[in-house]
């Protein structure tokens, strides 16, 4: 099978591609800077220059393929409305209409658990309604949308996987500003710590990934893809701050307080154009006090998904992976 990854060079572009030429697929990867992508090509992966806001590129990438493997999007705690837009939106748009215009046979998308919305959840499954509410939410809604409306009529089958936080060595996003709060000593939980989380390792969204590019019945179908497990956050912080050596945190603030602060700071930030989320945001409250467990009863049984990671299992060797880094650094 001949895969297209967008996004190859990303922390889950370059998983995928890793286990696709694994399974014996020729892979190719669509990357912006292709001086970024050596590493890539020195494993057998051809990569095509090329972004989601070029559709000429996006045409010249999708010739030949099989499947896709749709990463690419902007993500992060404070994302450009325009720019989100056009890119998680309007690119997905391009991008699958021309990978039906090339004939592929299938496109995996990758979307988001926060298309349920900022709220608790507690045990929140496929059949929930997607709940619009910040940029990023509102962009994996539309994106999603996007690929299943196209796919709607037959001529391209589309699955969509909806994965928690993602974690694993070479996260660049969420845990190093988490390992430096705790350094810092200037994490803080809201309420007591006992939030359900939603977290999964790379290499189980690989595994995920992987079956839903073959399985014959999961066209048409969202998948939810966490770890199986429910942990509380102040076990996950637990773990990472004995085994880093650091300090487990104390300070608490109130729910009510956090959560009026965040959509306050983030309806005044907005106001003001502010290029930096401010220090209590939607993102941040999903992570601290919203609970987040999810079934993924249907992954298991249609995709035949089963997660390998839970935190003890996954979080060694991701922060082994981030001591090493820090160690080099300081070589350097």
């Amino acid at each position: 099978m001949k895969i297209l990854i967008t996004g190859a060079t990303g922390f889950l572009g370059t998983r995928l591609a890793a286990a696709a030429l694994a399974r014996g697929d020729s892979v190719r990867g669509l990357v912006r800077d292709l001086d970024r992508a050596a590493e890539l090509r020195a494993t057998g992966v051809e990569t095509v220059q090329g972004d989601m806001l070029d559709a000429e590129s996006l045409q010249r990438a999708v010739q030949g393929v099989d499947c896709i493997f749709h990463t690419a999007a902007v993500i992060g705690d404070w994302p450009d409305r325009g720019l989100s837009r056009r890119v998680n939106v309007e690119g997905t748009r391009t991008l699958v209409s021309l990978a039906i215009q090339a004939q592929v046979q299938r496109v995996v998308h990758f979307s988001s658990l926060a298309v349920y919305g900022n709220q608790h959840h507690r045990g929140t499954d496929e059949s929930a309604p997607y709940r619009y509410g910040d940029i990023y939410t509102d962009a994996k809604i539309d994106s999603e949308r996007v690929v299943f409306d196209l796919a709607r009529g037959g001529a391209i089958e589309a699955v969509s996987l909806r994965p928690g936080f993602i974690y694993g060595p070479g996260d660049r996003t969420l845990l190093p500003k988490l390992l430096e709060a705790l350094s810092s000593r200037k994490f803080m939980f809201v309420g007591d710590g006992s939030k359900q989380m939603n977290c999964v390792y790379v290499e189980d969204v690989v595994q995920a990934a992987m079956l839903a590019s073959t399985v014959a019945g999961a066209s048409g179908r969202a998948y939810n893809v966490t770890d199986g497990q429910i942990p509380e956050l102040r076990d996950f912080i637990a773990f990472i701050a004995e085994y880093c050596g650091l300090p487990m945190p104390t300070k608490h603030v109130p729910p009510i307080l956090a959560v009026a602060g965040c959509y306050t700071s983030e309806h005044v930030g907005h106001l003001l154009g502010l290029e930096q989320a401010p220090l209590m945001n939607i993102s941040r409250l999903r992570f601290l006090y919203y609970n987040q467990a999810y079934s993924i009863q249907r992954a298991r049984q249609e995709l035949g998904y089963s997660p390998q990671y839970a935190i003890r299992d996954g979080l060694p060797p991701t922060l082994d992976w981030f001591g090493a880094r820090s160690t080099n650094a300081v070589a350097a």
